[in-house]
């Protein structure tokens, strides 16, 4: 009995030496990153990338440009390892996170083109839309995904208000879109499709992470349906 015993307690030593042979190859795994994509302008992209585990290192950047139709037509790859004061205060190691890429826009066609960050496979937050051949204001940043309606002035999508908007403003087509204000409040400039549209009304079905956008004819907004789709707000 006393050998049944003495060959258990030799085989889980065995064991838990190996288990701790093992934890001392293979390290714990990273928690992940941390960062953002900041701004995007007609000379550069940049944001930063931070990963506590391995704070010494630079991660790899990758910047995707996509067209409207989900296309990628530019990669650009760089490292975060520029300092940034605000990064060292905020304790992100000593602030050497931060990334710039220059993109190419004169190679692009005038249109909507979608902006995101990776640091590795993480794909950062503050996704950006950038509008190549239209003034937008400010640094659009991404929302999320919406559902999207319509909606105009006849008895049944109005329910009578016409173009008479619950903020008292007249409602405009390429203009007006009505939004949960507890989401987005009056007066937020959002991009949709490269357009830049004003929260000024409030529809009786749009929750949460709805927008009804406004057109001058019900043949208009019928045609528009229902789309999901990442919006943006203009700073």
């Amino acid at each position: 009995m006393s050998l049944l015993v003495n060959a258990k307690h030799m085989f889980l030593g065995a064991l838990f030496t190996a288990f701790l042979s093992a934890a001392s190859v293979f390290p714990a795994a990273a928690s992940g990153f941390t960062g953002a994509l900041d701004t995007v302008s007609d000379n550069q992209i940049s944001g930063w990338a931070w990963n506590e585990d391995t704070a010494g290192d630079s991660p790899e950047i990758t910047v995707t440009v996509s067209s409207a139709a989900g296309e990628t037509v530019q990669q650009l790859t760089g490292l975060a390892d520029i300092h940034r004061c605000d990064l060292a205060v905020a304790g992100k190691g000593s602030g050497e996170c931060g990334f710039c890429v220059t993109p190419d826009w004169s190679v692009l066609d005038d249109g909507v083109y979608t902006v995101r960050a990776y640091a590795g496979e993480s794909e950062l937050p503050g996704t950006r839309q950038y509008v190549k051949g239209q003034a937008i204001p400010g640094n659009p940043r991404s929302l999320g995904v919406f559902k999207l309606t319509a909606y105009c002035p006849c008895s049944s999508c109005s329910e009578g208000w016409g173009r008479n908007t619950s903020t008292g403003a007249t409602a405009t087509a390429n203009h007006t879109i009505a939004v949960d204000p507890k989401v987005i409040p009056y007066g937020s400039k959002i991009l949709i499709n490269g357009i830049v549209y004003t929260a000024e009304d409030k529809g009786g079905g749009v929750r949460g992470n709805h927008i009804d956008i406004f057109y001058n004819t019900h043949q208009e907004a019928r045609a528009l349906g229902v789309r999901y789709q990442e919006v943006f707000l203009v700073d």
